[in-house]
């Protein structure tokens, strides 16, 4: 049979739904229409439904309705399309059927998500497996394929993600472009990045954004690269820039950085805000469990002041048409069949949720539990280091005082260089609780033989024990942080011993620990003993005395090379800025 014959059969069946020669298979009778292309409501319509697709909007479908045809009551509730969300890290601490549990009862139907977090822990295979994953679920998941693994190659090292690998991968229907590429990567005209947004322009795929601290004729050069879009405006007046540079501006409001009031000035502008969406980056355990995802995200655009119907565009038809997903995104004959009902409108309460022309959510919980991915086993083997010694933390040095280089921590993800004076012990350089700086190294997890780096972070206020945690931005190898080297021994043998996750030691025991043995960054738990495991790890931070508002997110990112200013590697301590590896020790 020719390849299309079978597909035009099934436009001729949508085509006689719509005429009343076929009945529909679902019909949404009488509810108040969100019309995110006129931005209005309609009242008293009615949506057909055959298959997957949508066959008739109107006020009048008895013609659509037969003895098999189902039919739901919309009267009173406003239907709206499904939710997207256009930015989202869905490849780190929970697999994506818990994510599913949450997010699609309460109105996601689509989600476009990262994976180099994935590919730097365990490059190909990992993503491999992700991807498979992200499958057969009752959520709509795209992939964009990871960009530059690891990012700073000449300072730091991960498992790696080849050229030919993206090859490979970006020509994928369901991979919509390039993730996140850091603004000096490709202002420098790096050769990877250069090739890599090549290939997506012949593709007519998307190259999505970073670019923090990016602006004038840097943010220009890094358009016209052909980047698309960024997440990172942390303000009205840096949205504003970059949409009228034609980049997609995604406001985050989820777990790592929540920007939304800042960036809501912007809708008392009069401008055109087509290009402007709604974005978890990535979604808070607790915020899913207590409060939902998408839809908490427009209950907070409308207290921030934008108009309902505006903020349901920024989780609909904008993200559709800026990934170019026409058939998604909004409620039209034609369309894939993703609708939600809505109890009220401003409180953006989901009653119900239909994606591909199917019930899968009702009343907060979907219709079946969605089928929960297993790892294979080398997922759960990705640590090639067996173990550290005490030893392996001590920083040689000879004579009584140190002059050195220490990270010093300026809120949950900025860090800068300070310098200090610290006294030597017995041939070593030990932390200094009592002034608050206490010893960090960076393991690379996967050579049998150590390769590490050691430095000092101020800012921590951790008095007593050791933290180390595999969820580290990009690299995803092995953080620790402690106040003894023995401390700091135990608690990267108990992270190893778990194959990955976030451990606190305090003396010679652990107090609390959360492990994520999938490539040393996912949990294989439910979301909510996951949740229950970022409350106790983070209180066992506290315990020793961690000061910072969110241990468990600004550990992630004490090593972050995406941000400045000073941050240590498997290779040294590296300052951004400069972008030279510098010495710890001064004099």
């Amino acid at each position: 049979m020719h390849p299309g014959k079978e597909e035009g059969k099934g436009i001729g069946r949508r085509v006689k739904a719509a005429l009343g020669q076929e009945k529909a298979d679902l019909v949404v009778l009488n509810g108040s229409l969100v019309n995110v292309y006129t931005a209005e409501i309609q009242r008293n319509f009615s949506v057909g439904i055959k298959g997957d697709r949508i066959v008739y909007v109107g006020e009048d479908p008895r013609h659509l309705i037969g003895d098999a045809t189902k039919v739901i009551d919309a009267h009173g509730m406003y239907v709206t399309p499904g939710f997207i969300d256009p930015h989202t890290h869905l490849d780190s601490i929970f697999q994506c059927a818990e994510y599913v549990r949450y997010a699609v009862p309460h109105g996601n139907t689509t989600a476009v998500s990262e994976s180099a977090m994935i590919a730097n822990a365990a490059g190909r295979d990992g993503v491999e497996w992700f991807i498979e994953d992200s499958r057969r679920l009752p959520l709509r998941i795209f992939i964009l394929a990871p960009s530059m693994i690891p990012p700073f190659p000449e300072y730091e090292t991960s498992k790696g993600f080849s050229f030919r690998d993206f090859q490979g991968l970006i020509k994928e229907d369901f991979v919509l472009g390039i993730g996140e590429t850091y603004w000096p990567r490709v202002t420098d005209m790096d050769e990877r990045a250069m090739e890599r947004y090549a290939l997506a322009q012949q593709l007519g795929k998307t190259r999505e954004g970073h670019a923090a601290g990016a602006r004038g004729e840097k943010l220009i050069a890094y358009c016209a690269a052909g980047t698309l879009s960024c997440h990172e405006a942390t303000n009205a007046q840096e949205a504003l820039e970059r949409l009228r540079l034609g980049m997609g501006v995604m406001i985050r409001e989820g777990y790592i950085r929540r920007e939304l009031e800042a960036i809501s000035p912007i809708k008392d502008l009069g401008l055109d805000l087509r290009g402007v969406m709604l974005c978890t980056d990535l979604a808070d355990p607790q915020m899913l469990i207590q409060h939902g995802c998408m839809d908490e995200l427009v209950r907070r655009a409308i207290s921030c002041g934008f108009d309902p119907i505006t903020a349901i565009q920024m989780v609909t038809i904008n993200p559709a048409n800026y990934f170019g997903l026409r058939e998604l995104g909004g409620i039209a004959p034609g369309r894939i069949a993703d609708l939600l009902l809505l109890s009220d409108l401003r409180e953006v309460v989901v009653k119900k949720v239909i994606k591909d022309g199917a019930v899968v959510a009702e009343e907060g919980r979907l219709v079946e539990d969605p089928p929960r991915h297993r790892y294979p086993d080398p997922a759960y083997h990705t640590f090639a280091l067996a173990g550290v010694q005490e030893e392996d933390f001590r920083i040689p040095f000879s004579r009584q005082r140190a002059q050195v280089r220490v990270i010093d921590i300026i809120n949950e993800t900025i860090t800068k260089e300070m310098r200090a004076e610290l006294q030597g012990q017995q041939g070593n350089i030990p932390s200094h609780p009592e002034v608050d700086i206490i010893k960090m190294a960076h393991i690379y997890k996967h050579s049998c033989r150590l390769q590490r780096s050691l430095g000092f972070v101020h800012g921590l206020g951790i008095k007593k024990g050791a933290v180390a945690t595999s969820l580290i931005w990009d690299t995803n190898n092995i953080l620790v942080v402690g106040v003894t080297e023995k401390e700091m021994a135990l608690a990267t043998n108990r992270l190893i011993e778990h194959q990955g996750g976030f451990i606190v030691v305090k003396g010679e025991g652990v107090i609390a620990e959360f492990p994520m043995p999938i490539c040393g960054i996912i949990s294989d738990m439910r979301l909510e003993e996951i949740a229950k495991r970022l409350t106790d790890v983070e209180e066992g931070c506290r315990i020793l005395g961690c000061t910072v508002p969110r241990p468990f997110l600004t550990l992630q990112t004490l090593v972050f090379t995406g941000l400045p200013y000073l941050r240590l590697t498997d290779k040294g301590l590296v300052d951004i800025r400069k972008r030279e590896i510098v010495d710890l020790i001064l004099s």
